[in-house]
């Protein structure tokens, strides 16, 4: 093999930006250099940064990571409401817990984005824990019909439950969660029992499923093709057979990117990003107007709502002239927008709104912009200031567009001063 040439292994080690300051002795020893980006002395290998371009310096090679990863605030922002978590904070890192209000219950709350984004755990604690919570006969009865009778009390969804197996009467502990979410069974006796393979195929069948797979075992993912959809799932033979689980595209609870393109292009959409999820907005282009829209798959398609504002038939029309308006009732106040001649603003009058002041402006459109500027300048004013619900717990009609006039320090926002940013948002839109 042909030494390298000393001359030619400093160039190159340049050329990387590491600037060798000792003589070279191999490729695989250190090198003390100096990095020619931040100055700081190193001693990488010659084979790492030339061969395998791994970089001279690791502190100018990690504030680089990092600078990759960081994420933009705004997309941060947006995924956060997504999930029903309004950031009234600007963005710091993805570790750092950020100040938000709950879309569901309208609670302060401080989550991480890693929480909430990045690992699906949700915002807010108490609207959590109160999904969390079974009414204890009705997890009784779906353990019942499992196939397993408990004779304990039930405590949570993750805690081992004391049954008796309904096929073989042995004791067993399973788990609701397992049991009745995922499907398991509740006795390991059982589930290693041996099964006809052709009785479960013939099960399978019954329940709208063909397998196009051999038959493995009770528990394990086994390939069919769904009878009533014809896409492929891969559901298990113990969930099927005990408790009827059928096809999660059929269900609603999963998606065929190409499946749902199509759908959407039949009812006049056309997407130009994947579809994901029906209940994320997917960038489209309406097919009628040719306007960019983000309608919802669910909505669309399932609900049959339409997604393209200037199209539709009823509600708000960006095209026609329309009215900001700003409501107040006791110690609320509400923005909100309407065309002109809409029945919108009596209907809150009669649910014992007062109008404040209203603003014509040419078309709906702008009346859009400035009700989202106002928005905007309303959620980062302050904490204290977020959603608000009525007096007996509910949502108030548009409950993300209502604010509280008083703060959580008790002090008082003047009506005048709200009306006022309305008017500036009109002129900067």
């Amino acid at each position: 093999m042909r030494r390298l040439d000393p001359n030619e292994a400093k160039q190159k080690m340049i050329e990387c930006g590491a600037w060798p300051i000792a003589p070279f002795a191999n490729t695989q020893d250190k090198w003390l250099c100096v990095c020619m980006t931040c100055g700081e002395f190193v001693e990488p290998r010659y084979n790492n940064v030339v061969n395998k371009g791994a970089g001279g310096c690791r502190r100018c090679g990690t504030v680089k990571a990092i600078n990759h990863l960081r994420l933009d605030p705004e997309m941060a922002k947006k995924e956060m409401i997504e999930r029903g978590v309004w950031p009234i904070e600007s963005f710091d890192r993805t570790l750092a817990p950020w100040p938000s209000v709950c879309m569901e219950c309208g609670s302060f709350i401080s989550p991480t984005y890693a929480n909430v984004v990045s690992r699906g755990q949700g915002g807010c604690r108490e609207c959590a824990r109160r999904d969390r919570g079974i009414d204890p006969e009705v997890a009784k009865s779906e353990m019942i019909n499992s196939g397993v009778w408990p004779v304990a009390d039930f405590v949570n969804t993750s805690v081992p439950w004391l049954c008796v197996c309904m096929v073989c009467g042995e004791f067993v502990r399973p788990r609701y969660n397992s049991v009745v979410h995922k499907g398991n069974g509740g006795c390991e006796k059982c589930g290693r029992r041996e099964v006809n393979p052709e009785v479960a195929k013939a099960t399978m069948i019954a329940h709208g499923m063909w397998p196009v797979a051999p038959f493995r075992r009770t528990v394990d993912p086994w390939l069919c093709v769904c009878m009533e959809c014809g896409e492929f799932i891969m559901p298990r033979y113990a969930g099927t057979a005990r408790r009827a689980s059928g096809c999660k595209f059929c269900k609603g609870k999963a998606i065929n990117p190409d499946t749902a393109k199509k759908k959407m292009i039949e009812r006049g959409y056309w997407p130009i990003v994947e579809i994901t999820a029906s209940h994320v907005p997917c960038m489209s282009i309406c097919m009628g107007c040719g306007d960019v829209v983000t309608p919802r798959y669910d909505s669309v398609v399932s609900s049959g709502q339409g997604g393209c504002p200037n199209c539709s038939t009823s509600g708000f029309r960006d095209t026609d002239p329309a009215l900001i308006y700003l409501l107040i009732r006791e110690t609320v106040a509400k923005i909100g927008i309407c065309n002109i001649g809409s029945p919108r603003l009596q209907q809150h009058v009669r649910k014992g709104w007062d109008v404040y002041a209203t603003y014509a402006v040419k078309t709906g459109a702008e009346a859009r912009l400035a009700e989202k500027v106002t928005l905007e300048c309303w959620r980062v004013r302050g904490v204290g200031w977020g959603f608000v619900l009525d007096l007996d717990g509910e949502r108030y009609d548009g409950y993300t567009e209502t604010v509280s006039l008083v703060r959580r320090d008790g002090t008082e926002t003047p009506i005048r001063l709200l009306w006022q940013d309305i008017l500036v948002a009109v002129e900067v839109g």
